[in-house]
């Protein structure tokens, strides 16, 4: 018989506190705030804008310690041009930046590059481009492979509501020297029952898109769901090849390509069945496929039943969000640790009398669930964690693997650290009377078998810095950069 462990907000007292290292960087002088690019052996990099306009790149020590600062100046006549962002890569730092041409009515996607000694080199490369008269949409997007070795840029041209749209991509090396795959291409869909989801590139070059398909009245079925997902790959030898996920009797609530090992990718997510009254909206069941980049074919696709992320009596709204996985880790035993969060936007539409429209929009992040799997994708055992933020400041989870450990941080009421249950888990969320000394920095641990602690790094009482979960980054297994607007910390879990 197997052995299904549900845990549920158990403190463990026999477990030992986990060893952390925390240390903070001195303020950045930054009109704004900060991004983190990355960090490689023990030197970690951030970016920011400073008080002339100026984007300016910083490399740390492992003890917060400046050491090197330079400006970041590309070699543009035309001085308006916007900073894109940037990729860390293996060997050095990649900057996107768009221009758009006036006189001629094209808009430039370029790179430029900086190494690791905050040198940037003059060149820039045009790496996508378009006419200003086209119908373009998604331009200047882009993606990077697991391994950082292959940069895709994009953009569709949209197409009639009954024709397809055209999507137009490159997939470069990272020196941005070679053309790996192109394409100009017809989307298998009319334009107008189709929503780009996702698109990504694998470390071999080949282009997946993911798209939300909204099925024509003659294709729909009562009890069935109004759309479905399509999978598209265009890869690297010019096959084409389409995988729709759509489930009997169920809604698909999230859907992620999310990178595995040895070169496979997983496209996974959770379920809403259509049938069953208040509990229709429970989304317990996972679906789980796993594609093989080398051979292009699905190795393993399966549904799986996941129970215990749930109250057992459902009674308020938040208690009806959906989870979306936000990590899947593999297990030395082949297993898998899925971190997933439940996560949903309700926007809400007003009209005035007048004519004008105003949007309302409810963010909720909630609970915090880990589920541990065999080699065979059979769960062995669920880590629920209550959490409730509506509208917070601060909101979601970051999280990171090692020896066979799962870790996740997050932002929750001081006084939780004690809440036994559900029902006396106080509501994380932001009001006209909220404050954050009332807060902390939790570490939650789980176990390969599903055991878990977890532990406040340290309450906002204490110090007034406060990191923002969503705008961190994950440099290494253990090894987490905090960003807490214009200051950068170094967290290491030992």
């Amino acid at each position: 018989m197997k052995k299904l462990l549900i845990v549920l907000f158990l403190l463990n007292n026999a477990l030992q506190a986990q060893e952390v290292t925390l240390k903070w960087a001195e303020k950045i002088p930054t009109k704004g705030y900060i991004s983190i690019l990355g960090g490689k052996n023990g030197t970690y990099y951030t970016s920011h804008v400073d008080k002339n306009d100026q984007i300016i790149a910083r490399s740390y020590d492992k003890n917060m310690n400046l050491v090197g600062e330079k400006p970041i100046v590309f070699n543009l006549e035309d001085k308006k041009y916007g900073y894109r962002g940037a990729y860390f890569l293996n060997n050095g730092i990649l900057h996107f930046i768009y221009e758009n041409k006036r006189k001629e009515d094209k808009s430039f996607l370029y790179t430029g590059f900086s190494d690791f000694n905050l040198n940037t080199l003059n060149k820039l490369n045009i790496v996508n481009e378009a006419h200003d008269d086209d119908k373009v949409i998604n331009f200047g997007l882009r993606s990077i492979s697991p391994d950082s070795t292959k940069i895709l840029t994009y953009h569709e041209k949209q197409g009639k509501r009954k024709e397809p749209n055209i999507l137009v991509y490159k997939v470069y090396n990272s020196a941005i020297t070679d053309v790996i795959n192109e394409g100009m291409v017809s989307l298998p869909i009319k334009s107008k029952n189709y929503t780009t989801d996702d698109i990504k590139v694998d470390n071999l070059g080949n282009v997946y898109l993911l798209s939300r398909i909204v099925k024509e009245k003659s294709e729909r079925v009562k009890g069935q769901s109004d759309f479905y997902y399509k999978l598209v790959v265009f890869a690297k030898d010019k096959s084409v090849k389409e995988f729709d996920f759509d489930y009997p009797e169920n809604d698909i609530s999230y859907i992620d390509m999310i990178p595995g090992n040895n070169n496979t990718f997983f496209c996974t997510g959770f379920l809403t069945n259509l049938k069953g009254g208040k509990k229709r909206l429970v989304s317990d069941e996972m679906f789980f496929a796993k594609l093989d980049c080398a051979t292009l074919k699905l190795d393993a696709s399966k549904m799986i039943k996941v129970d215990g992320l749930y109250p057992e009596e459902i009674k308020k709204n938040e208690d009806f969000v959906p989870y979306k996985i936000r990590n899947i880790y593999h297990k030395k035993n082949g297993g898998y640790s899925i971190v997933a969060e439940q996560y949903k936007l309700i926007i809400t539409t007003h009209h005035t009398p007048n004519g004008g429209v105003t949007h309302h929009y409810r963010y909720y992040y909630c609970d915090i669930a880990c589920i541990q799997t065999d080699n065979k994708i059979n769960v062995e055992s669920v880590t629920r964690m209550p959490k409730f933020q509506m509208n917070a400041a601060n909101p979601s989870i970051i999280s990171t693997f090692k020896n066979d450990k799962t870790f996740i941080i997050y932002e929750d009421l001081t006084k939780n650290l004690s809440a036994e249950n559900d029902k006396k888990t106080k509501r994380s969320t932001k009001t006209l009377f909220s404050s954050d000394s009332k807060n902390a920095l939790y570490l939650m641990s789980i176990e390969s078998d599903g055991k878990f602690k977890k532990e406040i790094i340290y309450d906002y009482k204490e110090s007034k810095i406060k990191p923002r979960v969503l705008s961190s980054k994950e440099v290494s297994p253990g090894e987490i950069l905090l960003n807490a607007d214009d200051q950068l910390g170094y967290l290491m879990i030992n």
